[in-house]
């Protein structure tokens, strides 16, 4: 099934990162791809943002559409706020939310890259970095004090990201550090070109063309969107160059240019703020006044009026690129956000390729496999937009052939329309999403980011209702007339990707430099776990949320990649890939359509210990989906067509994996750190060669011996109580027989020599993939507590690590180095990842082998970064308890691990009263740089040679499967000594 973006997206995210477009299908093939922002740190999802428009779009000589058919559905959850205004003109919206003792602020500047000029592109994304460079009153890295203050980077925590119209940051923290998050956010308003210096810019100037090369150039298809800013939109149009701006433009940027972009649109009179959670509404308005008061506003700024680009032909630009397979994107200039037909062609492209039933999918996917996967989705802007059609072709397909049927039937549903069910199923699935964003206070599409892209965009904070209440009013009609406009039309732009065959206030009194004491922590309790089990041991597990009229459901079972036969690894992921393909009175497309028709999505997930099936969906809609759900996962058939299906579509992503360096390190990693036989290190979605001999047989037996009521569990989090759970999971599980699986034998691992540098051949690499790793103990060892802590020093902290100051802010050679800890039931591994400059990699594993050194005691871990990890794991803690299905997931991973409830208290508590001592303990244990070896992807002819003169070991050169390859001279290996 295919994925698709999320209904109403922003050109700036696509430029910032495109490998968070969709590559196909996953372990997690039935979720939506998610959008990820542009960022230093974590990037979670992007969400809708409406836009006024500012008028009509042009009328279509379509008839008018039918009186609309309006589903009674009960109103969006209200949103309570309040709006002020200062003297200087900061607008600032207060909403209090005490479901959780966190508060966010959430900051929206009202400029973007249309406010840049042509030859000096990419002044608004360098500033977003710089902004994180620390100010007068606090200097070194914003993310340092921020962590410190209980950002939890890894839940998204802290985050800031350009786009083409506005720039964004936000940071949540303990309650009771409010007030020094408004000083450090002021500070940096009121001071950041105080400290602004020729080193500061040459630094982040670095770190932002690492940026582009890791998220564009060293990504297959990743050029696409550059070639869209430059093609759909004429010359001096706001949107004819990307955010991320060019190497030519940064290259030339002068402080003195950058500083005035910052004086211009860095003003108080050009900032909303939002600020959510657990508050006092009366203190956080006289905080506001005291730090953001005095700030001078600058001068009054023009808006670019809308400007809807138009194409007068069709453009085709043809690409020859490292891809495993042909793509093509078509595309079609469209509206702006909240224009007449917004909301019509957002329901649109969800007829078109949401869904294994969509139009799409079922001709290009389906019914003819001619596309791996296919996926629509709008990119909004302020002044104009436009829709993309994005399609990978199977080996054999011509794009001709899929631009074909794609024209077909874009034509069919100008004429016709779409049916009522399909309306109704788009729509419904529309206001779940809609509603699954009203969750979180803070991150991409909380309540805060809402609240802030309604002021910025409509001038109202309130505007949750009528956001969702136009899509409410679309008729067949509207949705025909939208697309006869914007989409019936060979006025396009095609982009073909082939693979390559060769290469104002009171004056101040405020004292500034103080620091406001950090507010007193307050103890995290984590959510009650209730508990039952049916008769056939079946385990139930539900969480009561009643904040919000949905539920989260995840069916779990300890099926995962660990209990493959020998020579069938990918067997429990093509388990999980088709199990929703047909049962004995279901067939795919009749189980597809009834989630749709519910406003749900049945997604899929494979872990080393466990399967999942999941799905959120709201409350009404909760018994007949855990109907469907409870029929996929007892009576699977694994037809055989769609069996056959799912392998090409399977095989077709490994293909693309192997243009992956971050996914070849990963795989080989494994496989050197347990063994190539071992359970741990076979690689779940298996190879091609285990692939093509897996069989319906061997699906249907692993179906029936693993996925047993005995060894599975169903988690419920939010608006159910325990008794309704058991009712429900006693009507339609109960009958569910067979006792539970054989418990899976782990033997003791058998890791590749250590000490030695393993090379994996990349031709052309943009960047060379890094990972360093090392043994690590049981998830249920004494040690865990304490080596989360030395983790949290190395790289797995957050920003302000050791591993990325070094790399990323002081060195300037990658976007972002951080460290893992994998856990799992019978065996760890400890790992550090990134990716770095292609020219730069023999410095890297300097680097990274002496950041290992120094964890493990050559430079003890500090009283300070002890204090820092700790309150970075304590104050973050309560961030991932927000979004129902992240409680959902974290309590069915502990199940699969045999591990008790109590463990989502006990974490939190045992990290705020560990102790230096055993910190140092755990780090001196593990942290043994005789036992690590470091696994490069890159391009082999440019650093082979470099890393030979490494007095660091053996170099051995692999093949993408962690064999050993045929070196420059006839061996696989030779001494780095």
């Amino acid at each position: 099934m295919s994925k698709r973006l999320p209904c109403t997206f922003s050109f700036a995210l696509l430029s910032a990162l495109v490998v968070a477009l969709p590559m196909g299908q996953s372990a997690d093939r039935l979720a939506a791809a998610r959008a990820r922002s542009s960022t230093p740190g974590q990037r979670p999802a992007r969400p809708p943002r409406p836009r006024e428009a500012p008028q009509a779009p042009p009328r279509s000589p379509v008839a008018p559409s039918t009186a609309a058919r309006v589903p009674q559905a009960p109103a969006v959850p209200k949103v309570e706020f309040e709006k002020f205004t200062l003297p200087n003109g900061l607008q600032v919206i207060l909403h209090v939310d005490r479901k959780l003792p966190i508060v966010h602020v959430n900051q929206w500047f009202h400029v973007g890259s249309k406010n840049e000029k042509p030859g000096r592109t990419g002044f608004a994304h360098l500033f977003e970095h710089m902004m994180f460079q620390g100010s007068k009153n606090v200097p070194g890295e914003y993310f340092n004090i921020a962590e410190k203050a209980g950002a939890n980077l890894h839940e998204g925590g802290v985050n800031g990201t350009t786009d083409n119209d506005r720039t964004n940051y936000f940071a949540t923290v303990p309650s009771g550090n409010l007030e020094t998050l408004l000083w450090v956010e002021s500070d940096r308003l009121a001071t950041l070109l105080d400290v602004t210096d020729q080193k500061k810019l040459d630094n982040q100037r670095d770190v932002v063309k690492n940026e582009r090369r890791q998220g564009l150039e060293n990504q297959p298809y990743g050029r696409w969107i550059d070639i869209l800013f430059d093609q759909l939109f004429p010359r001096g149009h706001p949107y004819s160059w990307p955010v991320i701006g060019s190497m030519e433009d940064l290259s030339a940027a002068s402080l003195d240019d950058v500083k005035d972009f910052f004086r211009r649109y860095y003003t108080p009179n050009n900032l909303s703020l939002v600020i959510a959670g657990d508050f006092d509404p009366a203190q956080a308005r006289a905080l506001v006044e005291k730090y953001f008061g005095s700030i001078q506003p600058g001068p009054a700024l023009d808006r670019p009026d809308r400007w809807v680009s138009s194409l007068d032909a069709e453009r085709i630009v043809e690409v020859a690129d490292r891809v495993p397979q042909e793509r093509t994107y078509m595309i079609w200039p469209a509206p702006e956000y909240f224009a007449a037909d917004d909301a019509a062609l957002n329901l649109a492209s969800r007829i078109l390729t949401d869904g294994l039933s969509s139009r799409l999918n079922k001709a290009l996917v389906y019914d003819k496999p001619l596309c791996t996967a296919v996926s629509s989705f709008p990119l909004g802007a302020e002044i104009a937009g436009a829709i993309v059609v994005q399609a990978t072709a199977r080996p054999g397909s011509s794009l001709g052939e899929v631009e074909r049927i794609v024209t077909e039937q874009i034509a069919l549903l100008a004429k016709a329309g779409p049916t009522q069910a399909e309306l109704d199923r788009a729509r419904t699935k529309q206001e779940f999403e809609f509603v699954s964003g009203l969750e979180r206070i803070g991150g991409f599409g909380g309540k805060a980011d809402l609240l802030n892209q309604y002021n910025v965009y409509l001038g109202e904070p309130g505007k949750f209702e009528a956001d969702m209440g136009r899509y409410r009013t679309v008729a067949v009609g509207d949705v025909r007339a939208a697309v006869d406009r914007w989409l019936n039309t060979r006025n396009r732009l095609l982009i073909h990707f082939r693979p390559e065959t060769s290469g104002r206030p009171a004056e101040s009194t405020l004292d500034r430099s103080k620091q406001p004491a950090l507010g007193e922590d307050r103890p995290f309790r984590a959510p009650t776990v209730q508990t039952a089990t049916l008769d056939n041991g079946l385990e139930l597990l539900v969480v009561e949320r009643s904040d919000l009229p949905k539920v989260a459901i995840t069916v779990a079972t300890r099926a995962g990649a660990i209990a493959d036969p020998a020579g069938k690894d990918g067997l429990a992921q093509m388990t999980i890939r088709a199990i929703d393909m047909g049962t004995a009175t279901r067939k795919a497309l009749d189980i597809e359509n009834a989630f749709g028709d519910l406003g749900a999505t049945l997604a899929g997930s494979v872990g080393r210990e466990y399967s999942f099936v999941n799905f959120e969906v709201l409350k009404r809609n909760l018994s007949p989906a855990i109907g469907i759900t409870a029929d996929v996962v007892m009576n699977a058939t694994f037809p055989e067509a769609e069996v056959e299906r799912e392998k090409k579509r399977q095989l077709d992503l490994l293909a693309q994996t192997e243009k992956n360096g971050g996914a070849i390190a990963s795989r080989v990693r494994a496989i050197l750190a347990f063994g190539p036989d071992h359970p741990y290190g076979r690689p779940a979605q298996g190879f091609p060669r285990t692939i093509q001999g897996i069989t319906r047989d061997d699906l249907v037996s692993f179906h029936k011996d693993r996925w047993k009521p005995g060894s599975s569990a169903i988690v419920f989090v939010g608006a159910v109580t325990l008794a309704e759970a058991t009712a429900l999971a006693t009507q339609h599980f109960g009958a569910w027989s067979g006792g539970a699986a054989s418990p899976v034998t782990i033997p003791a691992a058998k890791p590749a020599p250590a000490g030695r540098i393993y090379l994996v051949d990349r031709q052309d690499a943009a960047q060379t993939n890094v990972q360093q790793f090392l043994p690590a103990p049981r998830r249920d060892s004494d040690d865990y507590y304490a080596l989360l802590l030395a983790d949290a020093v190395w790289g797995g902290g957050g920003f302000g690590t050791r591993l990325n100051m070094n790399l990323r802010e002081e060195k300037g050679y990658s976007y972002g180095v951080f460290s893992t800890l994998q856990l799992l039931k019978e065996a760890g591994s400890w790992y550090a990842s990134g990716g770095v400059q292609t020219d730069k990699t023999k410095e890297s594993v300097v680097e990274f082998d002496k950041e290992l050194k120094a964890l493990g005691g050559a430079r003890e871990i500090t009283a300070d970064e002890f204090a820092t990890a700790r309150q970075v794991k304590t104050r973050g803690y309560a961030q991932q308890f927000e979004a129902f299905t992240r409680v959902a997931g974290e309590i069915a991973t502990l199940w699969s691990q045999g591990l008790p409830m109590t463990e989502l208290q006990r974490e939190y508590d045992e990290t705020a009263r560990a102790t230096l001592d055993a910190t140092l303990a755990a780090a001196k244990k593990y942290a043994r740089p005789e036992r690590a070896s470091i696994v490069l992807v890159g391009d082999r002819r440019t650093v082979e040679a470099g890393l030979r003169e490494l007095a660091l070991g053996e170099v051995v050169v692999l093949d993408s499967e962690g064999k050993p390859a045929a070196a420059a001279g006839g061996t696989g290996s030779g001494s780095g000594r």
